[in-house]
């Protein structure tokens, strides 16, 4: 039987890490208050360490539906826990999008209209990106050009690789489990440094597709999708599990003949 506090705890982390990693976006874009993207790297960051000190004791604190699929493969959770999990997280990345956009339409309409951003169409994505990933990343496409979908997915799915391997690492050890939390939240700081440039560094399935509906339903319409096709789904949904799935995979049969 799934524990209704495991659940919760699903739902409030990634509520947590969503809130606070989407409003650093915010203030960068509406507001422009930091001169490049490490900081908000770690904002996301402490974000997602506080909302795994903040539920580990009610939850597996995953926050990730990539994490969930990697400690399924793992067997440490069934799949009923697995799908479950899944929801929930689900659930949390929507009503953060949710206390995001009421924190700042107001301010996004204003930059909006000062910018001639008209959010239905493809300039809309710098002000929908606050939600929802884009490739390549809106604030840089002076710089970036073009980021082919191929491109997209391998940057998702390797940084999701490296992620659940820092994870497994990490909560493995005994030594070192209690800081687990600080390493996980680094290692997504070191991976948006890193990958943002091109897609903005999903690498969280419930924290992009969550608030990307909120974005769609209430203000941004298909302008919150990447080229208004299904390509989102590929690089944000697939690629991440795709990632934490072989991490997994090879992570256990490394482990294996490691310990021999």
């Amino acid at each position: 039987m799934i524990k209704s506090r495991a659940l919760f705890g699903e739902f409030l982390g990634t509520l947590i890490l969503s809130v606070i990693g989407c409003s650093s976006v915010a203030f960068s874009v509406l507001f422009n208050v930091f001169d490049s993207i490490v900081p908000v790297a770690l904002i996301w960051g402490i974000g997602v360490a506080l909302a795994i000190y903040a539920t580990k004791s009610y939850s597996k604190a995953h926050l990730n539906p990539a994490v969930s699929l990697g400690f399924f493969i793992q067997k440490q959770i069934n799949y009923k826990e697995l799908f479950s999990y899944w929801l929930f997280q689900l659930l949390g990345g929507f009503v953060a999008g949710l206390v995001v956009y009421l924190c700042f339409i107001s301010k996004i309409k204003s930059f909006e209209d000062l910018n001639n951003i008209i959010p239905h169409t493809d300039s809309g994505s710098y002000t929908a990106a606050i939600f929802g990933e884009f490739f390549p990343n809106p604030g840089y496409k002076l710089k970036l050009s073009y980021v082919s979908q191929v491109s997209a997915c391998a940057y998702e799915c390797i940084g999701t690789f490296f992620l659940m391997w820092s994870i497994l690492c990490s909560t493995r050890s005994e030594k070192i489990s209690r800081y687990s939390p600080l390493i996980i939240g680094l290692t997504v700081s070191v991976l948006i440094v890193w990958i943002a440039p091109y897609t903005q560094c999903g690498i969280n399935p419930a924290r992009d597709f969550g608030p990307r509906l909120v974005a769609c339903f209430f203000h941004w319409g298909s302008g919150a999708f990447p080229d208004g096709d299904f390509s989102f789904f590929n690089v944000y949904i697939i690629s991440p599990m795709m990632g934490a799935f072989l991490s997994s995979f090879l992570y256990e049969k490394m482990y294996k003949i490691v310990k021999g």
